[in-house]
């Protein structure tokens, strides 16, 4: 493999550094960060000679296996957090835990949870998988000397960050951020770097909790 130039690497580091604080730092309006994280990415990978095929995000790939397993891995993930999870942090930190009120505007509101729905497979589902188990897994692998047997150090690294990319959560929103996407990125390496079973398995998964959450019925 040719070696990278320090250009490369310094341009990498801000390539990852951007898709994670733009958001945070330009609150632009109905996730239309979105836009632009996905147009730098984009240009990031032309600059690279490389494009979305090479992430894992094929045409051909997008099938009914990856949706049929996307929903039912997300019905396992659902049902750790539900009786795994959350039970425990309640049972050992009961009195650190504040009250999780991030989308209680959508109980008794059909209109307002359809509409969260949406932005979940939109921005939840496509945008942070091919933002995170493609472009930054994938920058973060390319940095090792040999890439191909690199994919789980850049995996963990990368789950570590899509934890932390859920601060403003709170440590018990982070840890299962981590536990989340270290979750999905095995299911993108166990079905040969496919993205689509981990887009449709996060999508699944937060349309669920989000119906979940509707009625009352995923906290404590």
């Amino acid at each position: 493999m040719q070696k990278l130039t320090l250009q490369q690497r310094v341009v990498a580091v801000l390539f990852v550094l951007f898709l994670l604080l733009f958001p945070h730092f330009v609150p632009l309006p109905f996730f239309s960060y979105t836009l632009v994280c996905f147009g730098v990415g984009l240009y990031y990978l032309r600059w690279q000679k490389q494009n979305l095929a090479g992430l894992g995000l094929q045409k051909t790939g997008l099938t009914l296996k990856p949706l049929a397993i996307g929903l039912l891995s997300a019905l396992l993930w659902v049902a750790f957090m539900r009786w795994g999870y959350i039970p425990f942090i309640f049972h050992f930190f009961k009195d650190m835990v504040p009250p999780y009120t991030e989308y209680d505007f959508i109980r008794n509101n059909p209109a307002k949870l359809l509409m969260v729905i949406v932005a979940a497979w939109v921005v939840g589902g496509f945008y942070e998988e091919v933002v995170f188990r493609g472009f930054i897994l994938r920058t973060i692998q390319g940095q090792f000397p040999k890439p191909e047997k690199s994919f789980w150090v850049a995996g963990i690294i990368t789950s570590v960050l899509f934890g932390l990319y859920h601060w403003q959560q709170g440590i018990f929103g982070v840890i299962p951020a981590v536990l989340g996407s270290l979750y999905w990125t095995f299911l993108f390496k166990r079905f040969g770097e496919n993205l689509w079973y981990s887009i449709f398995s996060h999508a699944f998964y937060d349309t669920i909790t989000l119906v979940m959450i509707y009625y009352g019925v995923f906290g404590k």
